[in-house]
């Protein structure tokens, strides 16, 4: 990605190399028509290039104030004339290629935001028992929500037999901060299982691994 530096060259010289290569192009019927231009846009931007040009040459052999002054005044309005050109008909335009953005001197800019990776491991998780309020069970992810992740999935079963594979857990439930709370009251005593994984735009971590709890 290229800097957001002005693309417009501050140096005088610099600036009517650049302005050659935008009449050139803008001057051309059938990049006109390639790029969807408007012709008239074209021929009016191109108009205030040759307008500094002509004062930039007469300055040059002339160097009085009045003529400095013509000068800046048609540097202005030449360079409002490209910007202008520049975000109406060329930075977002599907037609033109970066290559060929670049060329005109506009930088080409990430119009998509970088995915952000999905975690490669799932949250690490703990299971907490307030014998405050019986069958009630608590877990909450250790550690912040990684950059990227929008909720939290538990999956959790209750089960006499030993459970390790988090896919044999059949119900499931999102949230987004701790903790993730369930009522159990007509199952104490029994043994309950779960796992955690990150949900992300881009796709999901892996659970992890399954733990056990005695609702109380």
């Amino acid at each position: 990605m290229t800097s957001n530096t002005d693309w417009v060259p501050p140096r005088e010289d610099g600036l009517i190399k650049l302005m050659a290569v935008w009449s050139t192009k803008l001057s051309n019927s059938t990049t006109q028509t390639a790029y969807g231009w408007v012709a008239a846009e074209c021929t009016a931007t191109v108009a205030a290039i040759t307008a500094f040009n002509t004062a930039y040459a007469t300055y040059h052999t002339a160097p009085t104030p009045p003529n400095r002054l013509a000068k800046d005044e048609a540097k202005k309005t030449a360079i409002a004339a490209m910007r202008k050109f520049a975000a109406e008909r060329i930075r977002s335009n599907s037609k033109m290629t970066p290559p060929q953005r670049l060329e005109l001197g506009i930088p080409i800019h990430d119009t998509e935001p970088t995915p952000v990776p999905v975690p490669a491991a799932g949250p690490a998780a703990k299971a907490e028992i307030t014998s405050a309020v019986p069958g009630r069970v608590r877990v909450h992810y250790l550690g912040g929500k990684p950059y990227g992740v929008d909720r939290i999935e538990i999956a959790w079963l209750l089960s006499e037999t030993p459970i390790d594979n988090p896919h044999l857990l059949t119900n499931k439930e999102t949230f987004s901060r701790n903790p993730w709370e369930h009522d159990f009251s007509d199952d104490r005593g029994k043994k309950a299982y779960y796992a955690l994984r990150y949900l992300t735009k881009e796709g999901n971590s892996p659970w992890s691994n399954v733990q056990e709890v005695i609702v109380p």
